[in-house]
Parts: structure tokens; C-alpha cells; sequence
């Protein structure tokens, strides 16, 4: 499809799997990873064509599965199906291997999203349009790049921990995970029925900068019978960008009190995928501590 790209050198296909990327999985990622770590010292950097829906959710769970990682690795895809007219597909694999090889020229390693001639940062990615080819945005946080006038030029570069505090080389995920947009008028008896199914983590998208409701029908009794159960509450906010800050009004600070812990600026994906790599091999008491470091640039805390 894209007769260019033979000039950026040897280029090797891995056919790995082919899928709507609504269907993927975490075992999809395990997969993913793997093949990176086997692949790593033959090349110097990856491109990984994948389906926009999922893509920021893979670029995040890649990032936190694959710390220490020596080479770029770049996430593109399209919006309209390559080979259609008005395809976006050809610039953004063009523009992935313009930026890959800009990277390993830099030295510069990480999972990033190539998408309409823009570099994203992949734990701080998010897909913000269904329709249009300017899809993906990058969630508090600088762009790492830019294509321009056919050359890439980057900009931001993220720092990037060689080890983190946990060892994740077993690649494990835990997908047990609910979350929950809350709305004016929500029933706190849905949110009891979610805790008595004893997820491993539930993640609120609250009201603003994380406003949970307590008049009238309260959610803060289910939220204290999590800290019973220790099934972790994280807070984030149904605002795309900006973040949380639970200490502002006391419809945040009350979950404080109840030991909700706030997801300050990260992206969801980033926050739904975090946690599923930390739950396998972190106890619920350091669940907090873990959640709010900084491992790939993922959090400004």
C-alpha cells in the first residue's frame, strides 16, 4: 500500500493477528509484548498498524508493560479503510516511519501514536473523534512531534523510568476492573451491586474535578464499604482534559476520607490499564502509592 516506506531501509512484517479492535484483549497485548521483547535487539524501532478504537488503550497497556524498553515503538492505523478513497492509512504509516526513524536517531525509546502527521505520547493518548482523521488527542501533555513539510521534528521527550518500583516481567494483567460514569439522579444501589460482585478495582468517572454526589441518594456508603472489602476507588473526572483535584470541594474530599484515591491528570486509558498491570503483583495498601508515581510520564503528580 505504501511504496515508500522501502526508503527508511530493511523493513520486516510480522503478521501477528488481524481483528476489529473493539475485539481485542488483554492475552492480545500479552501477545503484543512478547513479540516486542523477541524482536527487540533485531531492529531499531516498531510499527504497529492496529484499529483506532482500542489503539490508546493498547499504546498505555504497552507503556506500563514494557518499562526499560530500548527501541521506539510506534501505534498508527487509520480511520477509513486502507485502499478507499480518502484514506488516511498511507500518511500515517508514511508518517510513523518518519517519526520512528527520527527517534532512533535521537535515541529516544517509548510507545507513541503516529496519527495526522502528530507524535502522542501513548499513556496520554486518547481517541476524541469517531469521524474525523484528527481522532486522537494527547490528554495533558505536550505533543512529542510533528511532521512538517515531509520531515519529522520532535519536540517533547518523555521521561521514561528504566526499572519501576514493581517487577512486571511476568506480563500478567488483571482485567477486574468496573467503571462507572456517575450522573445526576445515579441509584447508589447499582454501585452496592457492583462492590458485592467484588471487582479487584472500580474506577469512578466523577462530576468536574472528581465531585461525588452525597445528598439525597448518597454514593459514599458504597465507597466505604469498598475500603472494606479492599477493592480500591479511583477517582478520575468525566472532563477530558485537566484531570482531578479531590481536595477542592467537599464532594471530592469526602472520598478522600473514605480512602479514594484520586488519578490527578491521567488519561482513562492509561488509568484502566495501570491498573490492570499493578493488581497482579502490588497489595491493596500500595495500590495508592503505585497508581500515583510516575513510571512513563504518564501522571503529573
Amino acid at each position: 500500500y505504501v511504496p515508500e516506506i522501502h526508503r527508511f531501509g530493511k523493513i520486516s512484517i510480522i503478521d501477528l493477528f488481524s481483528k476489529d479492535s473493539s475485539n481485542m484483549s488483554p492475552e492480545d497485548w500479552r501477545r503484543m509484548a512478547l513479540c516486542l521483547l523477541d524482536e527487540e535487539d533485531r531492529y531499531d524501532g516498531f510499527l504497529i498498524l492496529h484499529g483506532t478504537d482500542t489503539m490508546a488503550y493498547s499504546s498505555s497497556a504497552l507503556s506500563f508493560m514494557l518499562p526499560g524498553y530500548s527501541k521506539p515503538v510506534v501505534i498508527t492505523g487509520s480511520m477509513v479503510p486502507m485502499g478507499e478513497p480518502g484514506g488516511d492509512g498511507e500518511d500515517n504509516i508514511f508518517a510513523g516511519f518518519m517519526f520512528l526513524t527520527a527517534m532512533a536517531d535521537r535515541g529516544q525509546r517509548g510507545i507513541s501514536i503516529a496519527f495526522q502527521n502528530r507524535l502522542i505520547h501513548g499513556p496520554r493518548a486518547q481517541k476524541v473523534l469517531s469521524h474525523e482523521s484528527t481522532a486522537f488527542s494527547s490528554i495533558n501533555y505536550p505533543e512529542l512531534g510533528h511532521l512538517v513539510e515531509g520531515r519529522a521534528k520532535l519536540g517533547h521527550q518523555p521521561r521514561l523510568e528504566k526499572a519501576y518500583p514493581v517487577d512486571v516481567s511476568a506480563l500478567a494483567l488483571e482485567p477486574s476492573i468496573f467503571l462507572l460514569t456517575l450522573f445526576p439522579g445515579f441509584r447508589a444501589r447499582y454501585l452496592d451491586h457492583i462492590v458485592d460482585a467484588s471487582p479487584k478495582a472500580i474506577v469512578l468517572e466523577a462530576l468536574g474535578l472528581g465531585g461525588v454526589p452525597y445528598l439525597g441518594e448518597s454514593l459514599l456508603p458504597p465507597i466505604a464499604r469498598c475500603r472494606e472489602k479492599n477493592i480500591p476507588v479511583v477517582i478520575t473526572t468525566q472532563c477530558v482534559y485537566g484531570g482531578v483535584d479531590l481536595s477542592v470541594y467537599e464532594v471530592g474530599r469526602k472520598t478522600i476520607e473514605l480512602g479514594a484515591i484520586s488519578s490527578h491528570d491521567m488519561a482513562r486509558e492509561a488509568i484502566i490499564t495501570k491498573l490492570m498491570v499493578l493488581l497482579p503483583v502490588v497489595g491493596t495498601g500500595e495500590i495508592e502509592g503505585m497508581l500515583q508515581s510516575n513510571f512513563c510520564d504518564e501522571i503529573t503528580a
